[in-house]
């Protein structure tokens, strides 16, 4: 849209915003409806109307702006000062012209034995009517400071977003890095014991990075369940191949999932702590990951027992990041759980849709 057709709408929003705004205040002010009350509650709405919003509009257009944007502010103060009394005056000459006997009419009074309407004169119409302009133009300042507010509103959540989107991706850029380092020494593993299924491994990672790739950096993109939980099977799968022990993973999924969404690579972190402090190549304490949804919420569950090998350095990586993550992705929305019995591990997590 050009700048002339946006500034055109602008206008003529505003306008229809203010005759309503006039037309209910002097509506409300009736007592009795009748064809007097009526015309004059027209006149004071849609004549005077008008003609008080060119000084509104005038005021925030070319007063207000620039001296609130401190741009021209004493050109605009001495512009203020002009207007206005001259705004007053022309205003009343404006009345007396086309609605002397309506608005400005006090009566009548015998003079010399002659009935002589008495009309306000200007210097009575002056002093009421330079208050009416000052609030005129307190209103047309008002607008344009709450004009600034959401202005500064936006660019302050503009900012908060670029910044939450920025944060996710490191952390996001993180777990996976710490993602790939393990996954390749696994597959590395398998190399060195010459076991066949490195193709079969080798291939499965492919498909996990694929997956990784796809996913775009948008802070407020969800992916499918159905796709977060075939990446976790697939991550799964490789850990199966290096260990060759399948018993010694439990992953227990509903066979129907509800249509819901959730921010990608989210769940992988605490299956990858399970498998890297844990216990999955015997099947008596197997590596247990339950994940259950519906249309409320999802419940997502790793249990696995303390290996009693030394915990490399690396260890808490994962999952102090995906609670920063779920701070900035479901805040407020999800229920985290972690209890460590020196014997076994519980990762227990709620998310609310």
């Amino acid at each position: 849209m050009s700048d002339v057709r946006r500034s055109f709408r602008d206008f003529m929003l505003l306008l229809a915003g203010w005759l309503v705004l006039v037309y209910s205040g002097n509506l409300m002010t009736i007592i009795r409806f009748n064809d007097k009350t009526l015309r004059t509650v027209h006149i004071n709405s849609a004549a005077l109307g008008l003609v008080n919003f060119v000084l509104f509009y005038g005021c925030y257009r070319w007063i207000a702006t620039p001296l609130l944007d401190k741009r021209r502010p004493l050109l605009s103060a001495s512009l203020l000062l002009v207007i206005l009394p001259a705004f007053t005056l022309l205003k009343y000459e404006f009345i007396s012209f086309f609605f002397a006997q309506d608005i400005l009419s006090k009566g009548h009074q015998i003079v010399d034995h002659q009935k002589v309407e008495v009309f306000v004169t200007l210097g009575e119409y002056f002093v009421k009517g330079l208050w009416s302009s000052i609030i005129i133009i307190i209103a047309a300042f008002s607008f344009r400071l709450f004009q600034l507010w959401l202005q500064e509103e936006k660019k302050r959540s503009m900012l908060q977003q670029q910044q939450m989107q920025a944060e996710s991706g490191f952390l996001k850029m993180q777990l996976n890095s710490h993602f790939l380092i393990n996954s390749l020494n696994s597959i590395y593993s398998l190399a060195l014991m010459g076991s066949p299924e490195v193709i079969k491994a080798n291939k499965t990672l492919t498909h996990l990075l694929a997956y990784m790739v796809d996913q775009p950096s948008d802070i407020a993109y969800r992916a499918p369940i159905c796709a977060e939980i075939s990446y976790l099977q697939d991550f799964v799968t490789l850990q199966r191949l290096r260990t060759g022990f399948q018993e010694g993973i439990v992953f227990n999924t509903p066979n129907a999932m509800p249509d819901k969404n959730i921010a990608p690579l989210l769940l992988v972190p605490f299956v990858e702590n399970a498998f890297k402090h844990g216990v999955s190549n015997r099947p008596g304490k197997p590596v247990t990951i339950t994940l259950t949804c519906n249309d409320q919420q999802l419940l997502f569950s790793v249990h696995n027992y303390v290996s009693g090998q030394q915990r490399d350095k690396t260890g808490g990586i994962g999952l102090d990041n995906v609670r920063k993550r779920l701070q900035l992705l479901y805040p407020g929305r999800h229920q985290l759980e972690i209890r460590d019995t020196g014997a076994e591990y519980f990762s227990n997590l709620v998310i609310n849709w």
